[in-house]
């Protein structure tokens, strides 16, 4: 059991481990280590293949919605035309006309073409959430940016997990033999400064591939541990980074989600109701950027704190990845999202209010 375990740390681990070559790769483990190390950003292109169909026009499903959508408003256009006409033969073209018409025939020609200006819309305000997100990670603290922060204590911790396992096996070496020519050696000593110059070798070979920023700021001499507490951290960190990049993974389907139901959002808000479903849509789409940025500045923030601190703990920033920073900035996103309904509800009934005199 405890051999099991203790190789399914390097499985999951690949990137870190240099028996294996990159075709070699299992995809899923790959993803969760990648994810951890450079963040949101593979999970964003992940979805570029999707957002490319989106923008196509092309896509099946959200033409599906798109076609049942303009049914709609088209039902509901004839449904008011007989009011609309009633106050054109009353009023003529006045303002008050114009503005009932305004929106319904804004509605139509958004919806025309399979949403193609929706379409156009729904990238802009995905663009312009990435391009905050990144803008935040390029922000420097503690003499670097968060990104290069997160990326170097991930890599750090990922490493740590490696010489652990490793250390926990010199651990079975006794400390002192005595070899076939009669001398005395020392097993475990030998095996453990082995693992760690193999482990450090290994981990500075790789920051300088992959461009990461910062040194290797822990001892692998001081990682060892017992083999039953490794398997412990080495299963923590394969449930904490899956996590985490199931997070980030939803919050990027959750954009592209948000942007699929627009139509509905837009049909709807065709109806005689106070608050109009698009400024709920406007809403949600805001909650999800809050908590994408809030996610990014909670981790980056805490990595920075990290990256100059010596620390052999494998799971502190997974920790923070994985549970308190996906809670708070769902709580952060929310209360964003709701507010600004709010603010869209309060400004329709002061809109549509009628004055008293």
């Amino acid at each position: 059991m405890y051999f099991y375990l203790t190789n399914l740390i390097p499985f999951i681990m690949a990137e870190t481990t240099v028996t294996q070559t990159d075709k070699n790769l299992p995809t899923d483990a790959e993803t969760i280590i990648q994810g951890a190390i450079n963040g949101s950003e593979i999970f964003v292109s992940a979805f570029d293949n999707d957002w490319k169909l989106f923008a196509s026009g092309q896509n099946p499903v959200y033409v599906a919605i798109v076609n049942v959508s303009m049914l709609a408003a088209v039902v509901l256009v004839s449904f008011w035309s007989l009011q609309w006409y009633e106050q054109i033969m009353s009023e003529g073209f006045s303002s008050g006309v114009v503005k009932e018409m305004a929106f319904p025939m804004i509605v139509i020609l958004m919806l025309n073409n399979n949403g193609a200006m929706l379409v156009t819309t729904s990238l802009a305000l995905r663009n312009v959430s990435n391009k905050l997100n990144s803008s935040v990670l390029t922000v420097t603290r503690n003499g670097i940016t968060l990104k290069e922060a997160i990326r170097s204590v991930n890599t750090d911790q990922t490493f740590i997990l490696a010489a652990k396992t490793a250390m926990a096996e010199c651990e079975k070496l006794a400390d002192v033999e005595i070899d076939k020519d009669g001398n005395q050696i020392t097993p475990k000593k030998d095996c453990k400064n082995k693992v760690a110059q193999e482990i450090d070798t290994q981990a500075s070979e790789y920051k300088q591939k992959k461009r990461i920023q910062g040194q290797n700021n822990w001892n692998p001499l001081d990682v060892a541990g017992g083999a039953v507490n490794t398997i412990v951290q080495g299963l923590s960190y394969i449930i904490f980074s899956g996590l985490s990049a199931a997070f980030q993974f939803l919050v990027q389907f959750s954009f592209l989600l948000t942007a699929y139901v627009a139509p509905i959002f837009l049909v709807l808000s065709m109806l005689p109701i106070g608050a109009k479903p698009i400024f709920a849509w406007l809403s949600g789409w805001l909650a999800l950027t809050l908590i994408l940025l809030s996610y990014s500045i909670i981790v980056g923030v805490a990595a920075s704190s990290i990256v100059n601190s010596p620390s052999n703990n494998p799971l502190l920033l997974q920790l923070i990845e994985a549970i308190f920073s996906p809670i708070l900035a769902v709580a952060i996103g929310t209360g964003g999202g709701m507010a600004l309904f709010s603010g869209f509800t309060s400004a329709a009934k002061f809109v549509v209010m009628p004055r008293r005199d």
